[in-house]
């Protein structure tokens, strides 16, 4: 039996899955690393070697499970725009300053305003790289290249360094944000596109992963994740929302026209020719589960506890309203500023109130994104979920209610690994295109319908939601400069 790979490399966590030509999951190997913050200076950073020791690990194990690897081909995809500094000797110098990391503030508003254009965050690998020119020279003056975090994991794979891109509108860099930076051309490696040949695992790699030598290494998604999670959703059509919920949250809609406001990042669609896709993002959404059960609940106690208790608090979670800013937001705000907030907060609120809200409040920040989709002309007809929040029936029936669009969930839930198979395949000339093959080995598993009297309650609290936010920008900002 022949195989392919598909390498998530997340914020948090790497998944490995191993699948046959079928599209059928074989086996997913899963590990955990740690972040670096300091949240007063806006730092985030992560050890790229915990990446690679991760893919080590999950690849032997992954390959431990067939009797005969024949692996036809690998793709790797990860969360951007984080930047990896290599030496001459293609090791990383330090950590990788991570998508969320926000120091590098005043660089975006440089380039921005040379190029005449409002700074959002977008586009900061380039302001990230010169944040450590202008803060860091003794480590600038070590660096050969500026890489991604998954062009770090095929250069250890292959030898060959990269940047690899989704398409020719969605990209780390173009020639214009080079030359407002002033930085050196030569320190971004040529530019490769999704699905192409970057190499073939050496030797060394293939003693360290288990993978046998000569497995073709097919070009990722250029740490644009989402586009992943439209191959493995099957979103190939005009309106249909794609949620992935992970560490973030990205809120992609597929339309027939481009979307023109600042607020969102609009391109041709990367797979299907004559569509867009606007993609709308929040900050620290998974993240906010995260942080308030392991601070509340434990590391080690389940997430199915905590939903649990979630299911035993009403609709509205007794008129509590969460914003999840724990870290700044990005759409529709960009303020780095904003922190989140319990809204409503009363003496007849319980943990699972709490917890219930939590889960609310995300979902009332997806729906925000979509009402200002419709404001702008879309038709949005229903709501594809992946990644790992998909994996919550409360959670999928939730955001059905507060969007009053229905929530599909497919076969394989999380299932960015899947649609990296799929670039493989396509990459290595099994398969003859990506939209026929997702339409063809995607299946929708579940779905979930809107209750109409929970809309209704949800209706009213939204309008409250949307208007926390611009009632507290200024103390945000007052907030920060106390010191």
């Amino acid at each position: 039996m022949s195989y392919l790979i598909g390498i998530e490399l997340g914020t948090t966590r790497i998944k490995t899955g191993l699948f046959d030509i079928q599209g059928n999951l074989i086996t997913e190997e899963i590990r955990n690393y740690p972040l670096f913050f300091e949240r007063r200076e806006g730092k985030a950073e992560s050890d790229p070697t915990d990446w690679w020791n991760a893919v080590i690990d999950t690849l032997k194990s992954t390959l431990s499970n067939i009797s005969y690897p024949d692996i036809k081909g690998l793709c790797v995809g990860s969360h951007g725009p984080s930047l990896v500094a290599l030496d001459k000797n293609l090791n990383p110098i330090g950590n990788s300053i991570l998508w969320m990391d926000k120091r590098s503030t005043k660089e975006a508003e440089f380039i921005s305003h040379k190029l005449g254009r409002k700074s959002n965050d977008l586009a900061w690998f380039v302001p990230r790289a010169l944040w450590l020119k202008n803060n860091s020279p003794d480590s600038f003056s070590k660096i050969r290249y500026f890489v991604q975090p998954l062009d770090y994991i095929t250069c250890k794979l292959t030898g060959e360094v990269n940047a690899t891109m989704a398409s020719d509108f969605i990209k780390p860099w173009n020639e214009e944000i080079l030359n407002a930076s002033g930085l050196d051309k030569s320190l971004f490696p040529k530019l490769t596109m999704m699905g192409e040949l970057i190499g073939k695992v050496t030797l060394n790699a293939s003693i360290t992963t288990g993978l046998p030598e000569g497995t073709p290494v097919v070009a990722g998604t250029g740490g644009a994740d989402f586009v992943e999670g439209y191959i493995s959703s099957a979103i190939l059509k005009k309106g249909i929302i794609c949620d992935r919920g992970g560490t973030s949250q990205g809120v992609n809609l597929c339309s027939t026209s481009k979307i023109i406001d600042n607020r969102f990042f609009s391109s041709p669609h990367p797979i299907v020719p004559h569509l867009y896709h606007t993609a709308g993002l929040m900050s620290t959404t998974g993240k906010s589960l995260q942080w308030y059960k392991e601070l509340f609940y434990g590391k080690k106690l389940s997430y199915e506890h905590f939903f649990k208790d979630a299911a035993k608090s009403p609709p509205g979670a007794k008129r509590l309203i969460f914003l999840p800013y724990l870290a700044g937001e990005r759409t529709p705000w960009w303020d780095s500023d904003a922190r989140g907030v319990f809204f409503g907060l009363s003496l007849e609120h319980e943990e699972k109130d709490i917890v219930r809200a939590i889960l609310e409040g995300v979902g009332f920040g997806i729906n925000h994104i979509i009402n200002l989709f419709k404001e702008m002309g879309a038709e949005p007809t229903e709501i594809r979920a992946c990644g790992g929040q998909a994996k919550s029936p409360l959670w999928n029936q939730i955001k059905a209610d507060i969007t009053n669009l229905p929530v599909k969930t497919t076969k394989i839930v999380d299932s960015a690994t899947l649609g990296l198979a799929i670039i493989a395949g396509t990459g290595v000339g099994i398969y003859d295109n990506i939209i026929d093959t997702a339409n063809q080995l995607v299946k929708i598993d579940k779905t979930y319908e809107p209750n109409p009297q929970n809309h209704n309650l949800y209706k009213q609290m939204q309008e409250i939601y949307e208007d926390l936010y611009p009632s507290l920008k200024d103390n945000f900002n007052k907030l920060k400069q106390i010191r």
